[in-house]
């Protein structure tokens, strides 16, 4: 089910335009977007947790610093925090994606230090990384990344259907944004904190990367 079908509708429903800043990221990760749904009122947010996920259809869209559930019949969402452990996140995510992740691994080579990546087959990766505050040291959600997706897992978008494939000139059309070159590439960024990568310097080059919090790009 390709939810980029969900853009028009989540256009409509919080035509959200997160503007962003700073860090990067490049190493594998992956993402899932939106589908189309009736047209509620004004959704409502709150907090996400294994608990609350109903049994309903639920979309997982993108959004700086966070991930958010969309509920397919009311349209209301739910804030998915950076912070939350990851026991709880993988539990929410693998019931919302009805899948395992396709791989979960430590990256001991990034500079923001060790940080744990789960990836799924549609390009989503979940970036976790260990609380040393805490006596346990458990591993905290961090950042997220989006790519080329491998299967067919619906795919992950922004709120406004920014997501893998869409063009610079619909980011535009959604978002203030900065480019510029840089040793990734054309990357881009928003004010409220997402950042990309374009293959081109064109309106009609498409986003090849997208990302939000802690990365593990090689500059």
């Amino acid at each position: 089910m390709k939810q980029l079908l969900l853009v028009p509708l989540l256009i409509s429903l919080l035509a959200g335009c997160q503007p962003g800043s700073d860090a990067a990221q490049s190493s594998p990760i992956t993402a899932t977007a939106p589908s189309a749904m009736p047209g509620p009122a004004q959704p409502t947010q709150s907090a996400a947790s294994p608990d609350t996920v109903s049994a309903s259809p639920q979309l997982l869209a993108l959004t700086s610093n966070a991930l958010q559930l969309v509920s397919q019949p009311t349209g209301s969402t739910r804030e998915i925090p950076f912070g939350m452990p990851q026991r709880e996140l993988m539990a929410i995510i693998g019931k919302v994606l009805q899948a395992e992740p396709k791989s979960v691994g430590i990256n001991t080579e990034c500079g923001a230090g060790p940080l744990k990546m789960a990836s799924w087959s549609n390009g989503l990766t979940l970036v976790f990384q260990q609380n040393k505050a805490r006596a346990a040291r458990e591993w905290q959600f961090v950042g997220w990344y989006a790519g080329a997706a491998s299967g067919a897992t619906p795919k992950v978008a922004t709120m406004a259907g920014v997501g893998i494939g869409s063009t610079r000139a619909e980011l535009e059309g959604a978002y203030v944004i900065k480019v510029f070159e840089s040793t990734l590439g054309q990357e881009f960024s928003t004010t409220s904190g997402l950042y990309g990568l374009l293959d081109g310097p064109g309106k009609e080059a498409v986003i090849t990367s997208l990302w939000s919090g802690t990365s593990c790009n090689f500059r």
